[in-house]
């Protein structure tokens, strides 16, 4: 039949059938890729009937499960260098307890003496100014220790009160030290040697008792009351630097930071789960940064967040 007798309307019409059940097949394929998909890192699923796309949409696809593996496997690394820094100074413990000692700084202001921890104290208040609490998310013996505990256990810190608790210590603790340096006359000498013979924290076996008591109270306290218990509840050192990164703030400087960029979040919760110290990350992120004086800088969160969108910047914060 001719394309005058009616057969041309009708080879168009069969063109444009098939074109568009190419069209729709091709539509149909895209879902089924997007739904078989790994949901958290964007990979190609690995289950039997699931497939990639072909052609540039494969590409695409090949290209973001790529992306998301580099983040992942970037941010393991991270993750393990900081738990490797953790355990070094975890190891170094017996050395340098007393060096962090709440006790021998009360001793040397009444002999008139700065002593080490002192001097410690100071650093931690000055690095924080801009590094915010980032020592205790990557340098701290203690923190280690409880984030070892934290592999036994894993329990998150949920009591509001906790984290009250260090400040009910800490001013009447800091006020001690004045009214001891004041009754000495001020401090007159600087020894960070004072009260540490050698320089070294554990050098007679009668200190033992006293290091593993100091190592039990760190310890046991994550076991009923969840992840670094201790640095929500009694740490003397973390006020310190919580009032450096608020003295940063307020210059208006840069500062170490967990940024947000919260309109890419799918609300998986990762970032929660991953926290070390049991942060609400997924509801803080909605401000655009981690805001939280209990946050140690550690970029758990953010290693853990399969959609990058929560970062550790220099910069300052909103």
């Amino acid at each position: 039949m001719s394309a005058r007798d009616g057969g041309g309307p009708n080879i168009r019409e069969q063109t444009i059938r098939a074109d568009v059940s190419r069209e729709t097949s091709a539509d149909t394929e895209r879902m089924f890729y997007m739904k078989h998909t790994d949901g958290d890192t964007g990979e190609p699923g690995r289950e039997p009937g699931r497939v990639a796309l072909s052609g540039s949409a494969g590409e695409a696809g090949r290209a973001a499960a790529s992306a998301a593996r580099e983040r992942r496997e970037r941010g393991q690394r991270r993750q393990r260098a900081r738990r490797l820094l953790l355990l070094a100074t975890f190891l170094l413990f017996p050395i340098i307890i007393f060096y962090f000692s709440p006790v021998l700084i009360i001793e040397g202001a009444l002999s008139g003496v700065v002593a080490a921890s002192m001097l410690v104290f100071g650093l931690q208040f000055l690095t924080a100014i801009v590094l915010r609490r980032a020592w205790c998310g990557w340098l701290c013996a203690a923190g280690g220790l409880q984030e070892l505990a934290a592999t036994a256990v894993g329990k998150p810190s949920r009591p509001a009160w906790l984290k009250r608790v260090k400040y009910v210590i800490w001013v009447p603790w800091v006020l001690s030290i004045a009214a001891c340096a004041w009754v000495a006359g001020g401090f007159t000498v600087v020894d960070p040697l004072y009260g540490i013979p050698g320089g070294v924290s554990m050098n007679n076996p009668l200190g033992l008792p006293i290091y593993f008591g100091i190592v039990a109270l760190f310890f046991v306290p994550n076991l009923f009351l969840g992840r670094r218990a201790m640095c929500h509840g009694i740490c003397w050192m973390a006020p310190f630097m919580v009032l450096g990164e608020k003295l940063g703030a307020a210059l208006r400087l840069p500062q170490l930071h967990v940024g947000a960029e919260a309109d890419r979040c799918i609300g998986c919760g990762k970032c929660d789960r991953a926290c070390p110290m049991s942060l609400p990350v997924e509801r803080l992120l909605r401000a655009g940064a981690i805001e939280d004086a209990e946050c140690i800088q550690c970029a758990a969160c953010a290693d853990a967040c399969p959609k990058d969108v929560l970062k550790l910047r220099m910069s300052r914060v909103r």
